[in-house]
């Protein structure tokens, strides 16, 4: 039996799909830098991170006896696009949530949407679209009010992490482009995302392994390795049901989970760590959803 959504799905599953990414990207911001606090060196835990939610996925796509026709068109898509859109944007989060609130990396995650569509202007996939430029200058607003003023981080020499932190929308958004246009016809979500967690887990491995980071599982403390192994939980459900909402209604539709991760992180951000975003980040946060509400708008034939 094939696990995987009918077409058309009711507008309804698909909201709800979209709401269970949200909010379980939303705590993964958490979980990173729970691990981190418990020790578990970087690359050690991004490599544990990718490798189990990849067997994980791996598994599912087996179980119902999914395969895959080896090629040098695959084995491309499947580098190009897990390095882009999975390894760096993960080592840069992982990274950099150990040093910042993960409130404020919930609110510079949602750049995903307005990064995607300025590069897909950029690259001529897009029409210029007038609300849809104002949006993308809209979130770069959002980004001046987080590194300009001194008052909006909580210790001024976070800055560093901050912009470690927006080189994974970044590259994020630029590799859904070729994520979503290059994907190979017939290729089943599972596939796709084990192919990719399992790419990134190679990619990071001997990097680990040179800077003497490899993590042995169950080393650590309980509540770090617990972090650990549920991130990998999550990457199970979440990329599946990334590239079944990507198949299903589009990346204009995927795109709306910002708003739903930077609530949710936020939320875990208070809960769990007791964090007080400034009144800097609020505002950048507002500016930012304002441009993300303007991109992901539909735009009418012809209109602007």
């Amino acid at each position: 039996m094939r696990l995987a959504f009918p077409t058309p799905v009711p507008r309804a599953a698909l909201v709800l799909m979209l709401l269970s990414v949200g909010t379980l990207w939303g705590v993964t911001f958490a979980l990173a830098r729970t691990g981190g606090d418990g020790g578990i060196p970087l690359f050690g835990y991004s490599f544990w991170f990718h490798f189990g939610g990849g067997l994980g996925m791996l598994g599912f796509a087996l179980a119902q006896r999914l395969r895959v026709t080896p090629s040098w068109a695959l084995v491309a898509y499947t580098v190009i696009g897990g390095l882009s859109v999975n390894a760096l944007p993960s080592l840069f989060m992982i990274g950099a949530v150990r040093h910042v609130p993960t409130g404020l990396m919930a609110v510079i995650i949602t750049l995903v949407p307005v990064i995607t569509y300025a590069a897909s202007l950029a690259m001529r996939y897009e029409r210029f679209v007038a609300t849809r430029a104002l949006g993308t200058l809209a979130g770069l607003a959002g980004v001046a009010l987080i590194l300009l003023p001194r008052a909006s981080l909580p210790d001024p020499a976070m800055i560093g992490w901050v912009l470690l932190a927006l080189l994974c929308p970044i590259v994020h958004g630029i590799g859904s482009i070729y994520v979503a246009r290059a994907r190979p016809e017939g290729l089943d979500s599972w596939m796709v995302g084990a192919l990719y967690q399992l790419a990134s887990a190679a990619f990071v491995l001997p990097i680990a392994l040179a800077t003497g980071q490899f993590h042995v599982p169950f080393t650590a403390p309980p509540r770090a390795e617990i972090a650990l192994w549920v991130h990998a939980g999550t990457a199970i459900v979440t990329q599946f049901l990334m590239y079944e909402i990507l198949r299903l209604a589009g990346a204009v539709f995927m795109s709306q989970v910002a708003y739903i991760v930077t609530v949710a992180g936020i939320f875990w951000g208070w809960l769990l760590f007791g964090e007080q975003l400034s009144p800097w980040i609020w505002l950048a946060a507002a500016v930012i959803l304002a441009g993300v509400v303007l991109v992901t708008r539909p735009v009418a034939r012809g209109g602007s």
